[in-house]
């Protein structure tokens, strides 16, 4: 039986693909590790509720900018990365792992300098490779790209099985959502967004007249909204799948994971990308990308246009596929690489 660890934390973009693999890993027979971040991180409570083994390592996310608490952040790097990295090879020392998949960000980084002579892939979701990514190419690992323009395999995204399929009556009659209620669904990211959190206040009374309102709001942040019959706010979504169902128009942050997931269901969306300086301009490419398959793109120097912008993406066709089978693609791409008597169960997959 091969072994496979899959690292990557710290936001549900460098998550829910690693996670969104599993399936079919464990039809290929793979024994599946993770290796995340420390403390009570969102991928390792994620692994805990699958039952998926998880080892922790030690890790500093670079802050951009130079404000006093950035630098302070980031001058403990080298210190914490020199220790991860020791750490990161005894562990593969004693997991003897045939392959590790890294999805890219700070989390992934000790496991992707340590890997040695194990076979290494790493998944880049945006156009251009992030850092974690950069270091790997150089270490020979293999780039799978989500983006026909980044220099790597084109794979496209992964999208967990959880959130396709789900029956629309079904999920609203769970949520108590009435059949004959037009629903949007605010969406920031795992961790929130506040220019999008406060036009949401901003315009609730207006919106909620149209809509009722699912709005993620995330965990981060001074945001306390008042919950209504019509808006309803949470935290956090662990049924992102449900919540996808009932919902008529999505306005969203253009991470590489709530496009794909968007596209892949085609669903009506309106995406509110990070700006340049916030982040290093992803989110930018991100949504020229979901503008070619149907998404509509708001930025928020456009603020002030949100009200109208989701009523027009309401009324327009929702968006096209971009990608097909792309669990399946990567986990063919990682048994032919280790394709020695029986490790893969299905070779043809």
């Amino acid at each position: 039986m091969a072994k496979i660890i899959l690292t990557g934390g710290g936001t549900g973009g460098h998550i829910y693909p690693n996670l969104a693999l599993i399936p079919a890993l464990k039809k290929e027979g793979f024994q599946i590790v993770y290796v995340g971040g420390e403390g009570d991180t969102l991928e390792k409570r994620l692994c805990d509720e699958l039952g998926i083994e998880y080892h922790s390592l030690p890790a500093v996310k670079f802050v951009r900018g130079m404000s006093f608490k950035a630098l302070s952040n980031n001058v403990k790097i080298p210190f914490v990365l020199i220790k991860s990295f020791s750490q990161g090879k005894k562990l593969l020392k004693a997991l003897k792992p045939d392959v590790v998949f890294a999805k890219g960000g700070f989390v992934s980084l000790p496991l992707v300098l340590a890997h040695g002579k194990t076979p290494l892939f790493c998944h880049e979701s945006d156009l251009t490779l992030g850092l974690a990514n950069k270091i790997g190419k150089a270490v020979r690992g293999k780039i799978l790209t989500s983006n026909p323009q980044t220099k790597g395999e084109f794979v496209g995204v992964p999208v967990r099985d959880d959130i396709l399929g789900v029956d629309k009556e079904h999920a609203r009659r769970k949520l108590n959502i009435s059949k004959n209620d037009t629903v949007l669904l605010v969406v920031g990211g795992s961790s929130g967004a506040r220019t999008i959190n406060n036009a949401i206040s901003e315009k609730i009374k207006l919106l909620t007249k149209k809509y009722v309102v699912l709005h993620i709001y995330g965990k981060s942040g001074d945001f306390v909204p008042s919950k209504t019959d019509r808006y309803i706010p949470m935290p956090y979504a662990d049924n992102m799948g449900e919540l996808y169902a009932v919902s008529d128009v999505v306005l969203s942050r253009a991470g590489a994971t709530a496009v794909a997931e968007l596209s892949a269901l085609e669903k009506k969306a309106l995406f509110i990308p990070l700006p340049k300086g916030t982040s290093r301009g992803d989110q930018l490419d991100n949504a020229i990308l979901a503008k070619k398959y149907g998404g509509r793109v708001l930025y928020e120097s456009e603020m002030k246009r949100l009200v109208h912008e989701i009523d027009k993406t309401l009324s327009l066709p929702p968006m096209r596929k971009m990608f097909s089978d792309t669990n399946g693609k990567i986990v063919k791409i990682i048994c032919d690489s280790i394709a020695t008597g029986d490790l893969c169960k299905n070779k043809k997959l």
